[in-house]
C-alpha cells in the first residue's frame, strides 16, 4: 500500500467517533492484519525477553512476587500473556481507549497452545477467556487487570504500588509533552526499589506498509509538513535515541542500561539518500540511523544491584 494512501485512511479514521473500531475492522477484513500470522506472533513473544532478562538481573524478587504495569496494551494482549507464561502473577495494563478484542485474545491463547514447544516458555496460557465477561475473566485466569479508558498520565493507581513498568513499541506513538506526563506518573506509582524497561522503535512505520520508502523517510519533513501525514491513529513522534535519554532524565529516572539497535550499512545509505529537514541536522549520524532502543531505568535516587538469576 502506498504510504500516502495509508496516511489518508488513518486520517479519515482518526476523525470518526468510532475510529478505533473502524480501524480494527479495516485491518481485520481488508488488509488482513488480524489475526496475526505465526511468525509475527513469535516475534512479539520474543519482545518480552529483554524486559524479563533485565528484571531478573536487576530486581531481587522473583517474577511471581512482582506487580507489573504496562501502558498501551493494544488489541491482542500477546505480551501480557507472555509475561504470565514467564511466571508473572499480577499485572495492571491500561489503554486510553478500550482496544482489546476477545476474539484476538483467544486466538493468541490458541497459538500459545499450538506453539508451546517452539516458544520454550516455563508455562503456557491455555484457558480461553470468557468473551461475555472478558475483563473479569482476564483477572481470574491470568492475573491481568485491564483498565480502559484510562489516561496513563493520571492512572489513579496508588503511589509506590508498582514493582515493574514495561513499555513496548508505544512511546514512539506519543507526543514528547505527553511522554513527560506519562513518565512522571510512572515515577509516582513506581516503588522506591522498582524499575522500568522500555523498548522503542525509531523507524518510520509507514515503511512497514510501503516497501518503496525506507524507515527514515519521515526525517525529510518539517514538523508542520509532517502534521499532514501524522493522524492520531498513526501518530509518530520521530524522536531519536538521545531524545529519550534526555526525557527519562528530566522525569527523575536513572538509566541503568541503554542499548541502541544500530543501523546497518544499508540504513546508512538510505539516510544519505533522504534530504533531511534541518530539524534533524543537529543529530549525530549514528543517532539518526539507529533502528530502535531498549532502556532499563530506576528512580534516580534508587540503588539497584545485579540480582542473581531466578
Amino acid at each position: 500500500m502506498d504510504w500516502h494512501l495509508k496516511a489518508i485512511l488513518q486520517s479519515v479514521f482518526s476523525h470518526l467517533p468510532s475510529g478505533h473500531h473502524v480501524n480494527y475492522l479495516f485491518q481485520r477484513h481488508v488488509t488482513r492484519s488480524f489475526p496475526i500470522d505465526e511468525n509475527s506472533f513469535q516475534d512479539i513473544v520474543t519482545w518480552s525477553e529483554p524486559h524479563i532478562d533485565a528484571i531478573r538481573r536487576h530486581h531481587p524478587l522473583p517474577l511471581s512476587r512482582l506487580q507489573f504495569y504496562e501502558f498501551g496494551a493494544g488489541y491482542h494482549l500477546i505480551l501480557p500473556l507472555t509475561y504470565y507464561a514467564f511466571g508473572v502473577e499480577r499485572q495492571t495494563i491500561v489503554d486510553i481507549n478500550q482496544l482489546i478484542r476477545p476474539e484476538l485474545i483467544n486466538e493468541s491463547i490458541v497459538k500459545f497452545r499450538e506453539l508451546d514447544i517452539a516458544l520454550h516458555l516455563p508455562r503456557r496460557p491455555s484457558r480461553l477467556v470468557d468473551e461475555r465477561c472478558l475483563i473479569p475473566s482476564l483477572k481470574a485466569l491470568y492475573g491481568i487487570e485491564y483498565r480502559a479508558p484510562c489516561d496513563a498520565r493520571a492512572t489513579g493507581l496508588p503511589e509506590g504500588s508498582v514493582d515493574c513498568i514495561t513499555s513496548t513499541s508505544t512511546l514512539e506513538h506519543i507526543s514528547p509533552t505527553d511522554i513527560q506526563a506519562i513518565l512522571r506518573e510512572c515515577h509516582r506509582i513506581l516503588r522506591p526499589d522498582g524499575m522500568m524497561t522500555a523498548m522503542v522503535d525509531y523507524l518510520d512505520h509507514y515503511s512497514f506498509f510501503d516497501k518503496n520508502i525506507s524507515g527514515y523517510n519521515f526525517l525529510r519533513y518539517s514538523d508542520s509538513a509532517w502534521k499532514m501525514f501524522n493522524p492520531s491513529l498513526h501518530f509518530q513522534n520521530r524522536l531519536r535515541h538521545s531524545d529519550y535519554i534526555a526525557l527519562f532524565a528530566s522525569c527523575g529516572f536513572r538509566i541503568i542500561e541503554s542499548r541502541r539497535r544500530e543501523g546497518t550499512a544499508t540504513d546508512l545509505e538510505a539516510v544519505q539518500q533522504v534530504p533531511l529537514d534541518r530539524k534533524f541536522a543537529r543529530y549525530e549520524l549514528q543517532d539518526l540511523i539507529a533502528r530502535g532502543g531498549f532502556f532499563t531505568l530506576s528512580k534516580a535516587d534508587a540503588e539497584l544491584t545485579e540480582a542473581p538469576r531466578a
